[in-house]
């Protein structure tokens, strides 16, 4: 599943790297349960959500030292993360939900996943990083 997919990792980067569906599920796998809402009023109680850190992730690409943003990208949509935010630990690229692969309907093969998000901060299909100084909206 996820063959041809790659996602891409560069900007303030050592190493700009394009990582396969694969390498991602090689790195720790991390486990995280929480109720995650929507704006709209509706909520599911205790999301499970399994996946690679970002900070794991990002290691491989080893950040520059005045990288300090985090830019997911999905196509046209983005959302802009603070490094500071990422070394927290709880920040994934979730390609499991509720202890299945995570179906494309629902974002993958990589979805951004954090606990106190509202759901629209959590990016479905990312497949592109970039690690940058400014602050994008």
């Amino acid at each position: 599943m996820y063959e041809d997919f790659r996602l891409k990792i560069y900007g303030l980067v050592e190493k700009p790297v394009n990582l396969t569906f694969e390498e991602i599920r090689s790195l720790p796998k991390y486990s995280i349960t929480f109720d995650f809402r929507c704006i709209k009023g509706w909520e599911i109680k205790d999301s499970m959500w399994a996946g690679a850190r970002v900070i794991d992730v990002l290691e491989i690409a080893r950040p520059l030292a005045d990288a300090k943003y985090v830019i997911f990208k999905a196509n046209e949509y983005t959302i802009t993360l603070s490094l500071d935010r990422i070394l927290k630990g709880d920040v994934i690229l979730a390609y499991e939900y509720m202890n299945k692969i995570l179906p494309k309907e629902k974002g993958g093969p990589l979805r951004l996943v954090f606990p106190s998000q509202e759901c629209y901060e959590s990016v479905k299909w990312v497949n592109e990083i970039e690690v940058t100084d400014v602050y994008v909206e």
